[in-house]
């Protein structure tokens, strides 16, 4: 990481403000918030540093250049966001303007805001702080005997005094020594609290009255005397406790006590000055389906040690229904408030409003004001509509836009009424549905819009999204979905948070497009989940700890296992979701092997409960297989057993229990729960629930039946990688025949290559969109043109040559036509919004699809058959596969049929004289892989392009 060094030659870590080195730029890059140099509590320094001069440092403060007023030293105010701050580097007296601000008092120019030539976000002031410098060594404990008492001052608030009673405690257990929590004036000893408590030390002067940007921002300083550990407020000291314990070796992977951490030091010595802010203002990693009696503190208390509290509690849950209930009054005497949907008023519960209704608006804007009436310190209120559709459909809404313009207009009129009385609260939304797209209007201060990753309408891709909503001044923050148990069941590899390498790509490019806010919905499943949650909790904190994504994984495994940390290395692998797992069986096999493994290295009883839980897991992975493929009366067997196991460790936390016990018998109507066993029956009367402990000798039994049941896959033929360039298979005579392969129509991405003889060939697709009806308000077909090799103005492989979005999703048959410029190899994408879109390309043009281990066909093709080529000197052909088809020889003899089987890998021999020629796989379901011959499929034999080094070899 490159970093700068400021006046003191104190290493800035990362600048508030700054984007990155590897930033975007340009007219499309959002521009980051917070202030273009140093941050304020630096340039407090420096004006304690000014005063020996015994002048008024605001004699040398330039004006603001934007406003002309007198720039102040500090930022923000009591008001937080929305209030006009200044700042000045009293070392080279420029002043640093924080443009956030300016949105309210100093406006740039559009076009300086577009082109990112300052550091500003409108509307979102700071992007965290991680300022570090070589401490002062202290001794804080020796031969178990502490050096210095836990200072906190007599005013010290309850929360304080407790965070403070927490460090003594953790710095006992880490030490063997007692230390004391004694009153004092933060002179001397482990000073910790907040400014206001240590008016002498004057370390920390922006924070005595933080604006909303300040609340996490805390100091870590050692001295000849002690430590500072001071916080702007109750919650920055919590985290700062957190964060120095942190930095003596104390870790929370997962909740419980199972999954802590605690190190012993006989003696004990830090060296600290590091500034602490997190670049994300609110993150939450939060349970869909619930929390459960076992887990709520667990979770609670991994939220705290984590840093994942936030200091902004924003609301944005889907909000029309509850303004309903709560205003049922005043709807029933107004029917014309509910959407008009079909020309009748939807009285409904979760019904859509008649937002083009100003006195709704009104009755709306004066409900949100009351709420904060009833409960001033609230932060904020979610005005999100409730899910799905039935906009009202009556000449005043259709009158005010699209229906992001109408969801954003209520939200803008309620945030300028609770605004107006209690400022700097925020009114949240989602940016989600049918009110995905980006609106027309902008977006009042205030009014945060957090983007759904998922669920999205209007063909626009997330990054447009995200792009559009910032151009309209909305605060910017993200619904993401870490694990959705409908989705996943918790089983390993399948969701975004069991995905490192997706939380290290995505939190920090969030972060850049200027979201300063991240709710992840998940689940209690820290089995598949547990690393990637702890990671997230990093990067959300700094989003620069992404780039140490490997160095924080081997911490979590020489801490959390010991010696056992190279077997649980493999065991995690196959948890990871970044890297294919392509066979079931195989996976559980290896996760196995590396329990057993880990389990004879195992050296201490902390590691061997931990590695216990993970047992546990992988037998709930192991009978979710074997519920999932069983069938007729064996099915509802599997499915009790497996119901009755997930219950019974619920308290590992390894699996969201509640989620799969309520949900998994609403999706599978073959089985059933006894009403006396119903997940909400208490224990004592439900025949399902037990929470009786596993003795060792059932989860040796558990180990031994995992490792017979499954076995590692080994393939006996090497896979081959061929070069990507492409030329026609006509050198071969590949052979004229009537029966031509078809591919049908897929969904989601769909990848054809194509070779052009000449320059500009045109390429006619007749392409139906939006095959599943409704679907169909998920944007139009978007088809792009990348001409492959070749010269290219970036000096990339691949080059860019057109976007088409002209086919709308509305099942009809519609012509694009690409021109190729020049002669060579292209690639079509052809993308939908998984509404699935039929492409029927022209008789006699090449078009081949690719399908490898790492670039699968398209799986959602039905029914298929095409074409590939089985080099000279094979004897074996290599594949995966499963579900449904048959492979042909060029003979037409059925050689294997994948019918009914699970994906994994195969082998078929290749018959006598049946090398060097063209096989089709026909009814084809799902994708076929090719492993050791060249992997393209076409419609035709004569269709076919191949690796030119194949076609070489071939032809002689």
């Amino acid at each position: 990481m490159t970093g700068k060094r400021n006046h003191e030659g104190t290493r800035i870590e990362k600048h508030i403000g700054r984007p990155p080195a590897d930033a975007p730029t340009g007219r499309n890059t959002p521009a980051r918030g917070g202030l273009p140099g140093l941050n304020d509590n630096h340039n407090s320094a420096l004006k304690r540093r000014d005063k020996a001069d015994r002048s008024d440092p605001s004699d040398h403060i330039p004006a603001c250049p934007q406003c002309g007023q007198p720039a102040s030293q500090r930022l923000g105010g009591k008001g937080g966001f929305g209030k006009p701050m200044h700042i000045v580097n009293l070392a080279s007296r420029r002043v640093l303007v924080s443009l956030a601000a300016l949105a309210v008092c100093c406006p740039l120019p559009a076009s300086a805001a577009r082109r990112g030539d300052a550091a500003h976000k409108t509307g979102v002031v700071g992007t965290g702080t991680h300022i570090a410098k070589a401490g002062v060594p202290v001794l804080l404990a020796a031969k178990g005997k502490a050096r210095f008492p836990i200072i906190v001052a007599e005013s010290a608030s309850e929360r304080v005094r407790a965070a403070a009673a927490t460090l003594a405690a953790y710095l006992g257990r880490l030490t063997g020594a007692d230390f004391q929590v004694a009153p004092g004036d933060g002179a001397t000893g482990i000073a910790l609290g907040l400014p206001r408590d240590f008016p002498k030390l004057r370390v920390a002067d922006p924070w005595t009255e933080p604006s909303t940007a300040d609340l996490e921002h805390y100091i870590l300083r050692t001295h000849a005397a002690g430590v500072y550990i001071l916080g702007a407020s109750e919650l920055a000291v919590e985290n700062a406790v957190w964060d120095f314990l942190y930095r003596l070796g104390h870790r929370q992977y997962f909740p419980g006590e199972t999954w802590e951490i605690v190190p012993r030091a006989e003696k004990l010595t830090v060296a600290l000055d590091v500034e602490e802010a997190p670049d994300y203002l609110s993150r939450r990693i939060w349970y869909g389906y619930g929390l459960w009696d076992y887990n709520r503190e667990a979770y609670s208390d991994w939220c705290r040690k984590n840093r994942t509290v936030g200091s902004v509690a924003l609301q944005t849950g889907h909000a029309y229904g509850g303004l309903i209930r709560a205003l049922r009054t005043e709807f029933e005497a107004h029917p014309e408030y509910y959407a008009l949907v079909n020309g009748k008023r939807n009285i409904s519960p979760q019904a859509k409003l008649c937002i083009g209704n100003p006195e709704l608006r009104r009755l709306i804007a004066d409900y949100a004001v009351r709420q904060f009436d009833r409960k001033p310190e609230r932060q904020s209120i979610s005005m999100d509509p409730s899910d799905g559709g039935g906009w009202c459909e009556c000449q005043a809404c259709r009158a005010l836009g699209s229906i992001s313009d109408r969801a954003l207009l209520l939200a803008n009129q309620t945030a300028r009424a609770v605004n107006a009385k209690y400022p700097g609260r925020f009114v949240g939304m989602y940016a989600y549905n049918f009110h995905s797209p980006p609106p027309n209007i902008r977006a009042a201060p205030n009014v945060v819009v957090s983007v759904a990753t998922a669920f999205l309408k209007g063909g626009l891709t997330l990054d447009e999204i995200i792009e559009g909503w910032s151009r309209q001044g909305a605060m910017l923050g993200i619904r993401e979905y870490y694990s959705v148990n409908t989705w996943d069941r918790d089983l390993p590899g399948q969701s975004r948070g069991a995905n490192p390498d997706y939380l290290a790509r995505t939190i920090p490019a969030f972060h850049r497009q200027g979201a300063r806010f991240l709710s992840a919905e998940s689940g209690d499943c820290w089995g598949p989940n547990g690393l990637g949650h702890y990671l997230a909790a990093r990067f959300l904190w700094n989003v620069d700890e992404a780039g140490k994504i490997e160095a924080l994984k081997e911490d979590f495994f020489r801490r959390a296992f010991g010696a056992a940390a190279t077997p649980m290395k493999e065991f995690y692998a196959q948890l990871d979701g970044s890297k294919p797992h392509l066979v079931f069986r195989d996976q559980l096999a290896r996760m196995f092997r590396a329990l057993d493994n880990a389990r004879s290295l195992a050296n201490t009883t902390p590691v061997r409960k931990r590695l216990d839980h993970l047992l546990l897991y992988t037998r709930y992975v192991d009978l979710y297989h074997r519920y999932s493929i069983a069938k007729g009366g064996e099915r509802q067997l599997a499915f009790e057993r497996l119901i009755r196991h997930a219950y019974r460790m619920r308290k590992t936390m390894m699996v969201h229990t509640k989620a799969l016990y309520r949900d998994l018998v609403r999706r599978d109507r073959t089985v059933r729960i006894p009403d006396d066993a119903a997940w909400q029956v208490p224990e004592e009367r439900n025949p399902w629930k037990s929470s009786a402990p596993f003795a060792q000798e059932e989860l040796a039994v558990f180990l031994r039946e995992g490792l017979e049941r499954y076995q590692p896959t080994n393939l006996s033929v090497r896979p081959v990688t061929y070069c990507r360039e492409l030329v026609p298979a006509t050198p071969l005579a590949p052979p004229k025949t009537e029966d031509a392969g078809e591919l049908g129509p897929g969904r989601g991405k769909q990848t054809f290559y194509t070779l052009a003889a000449t320059a500009g060939t045109e390429l006619r697709l007749r392409i139906t969109g939006g095959l599943i009806p409704h679907y169909r308000d998920r944007g139009n077909v978007r088809v792009e043109l990348w001409k492959i090799g070749g010269a290219s103005d970036t000096g990339e492989r691949e080059t860019l040559i057109r976007t088409d979005r002209g086919v709308p999703p509305d099942g009809e048959e519609h012509t694009v036509t690409l021109t190729l410029p020049e002669p060579g190899l292209y690639r079509i994408d052809v993308s939908d919004g998984k509404d699935r879109t039929r492409v029927t390309w022209p008789p006699g043009r090449p078009m081949v699809v690719r399908s490898t281990v790492d670039e699968p066909m398209n799986s959602h093709h039905g029914n298929w058959m095409m074409y590939f080529y089985v080099p000279k000197g094979t004897r074996t052909l290599a594949f995966h596969g499963g579900e449904h088809g048959e492979i042909l020889d060029s003979a037409g003899r059925v050689l294997f049929w994948l019918n009914g089987r699970q994906p994994d890998f195969y082998t078929v021999a290749v018959p006598e004289g049946e090398d060097g020629a063209f096989w089709r796989v026909r009814y084809g379901r799902g994708a076929v892989r090719l492993l050791n011959v060249p992997p393209y499929f076409a419609r035709r034999p004569e269709e076919l392009l191949l690796p030119p080094e194949v076609v070489e070899a071939d032809r002689r």
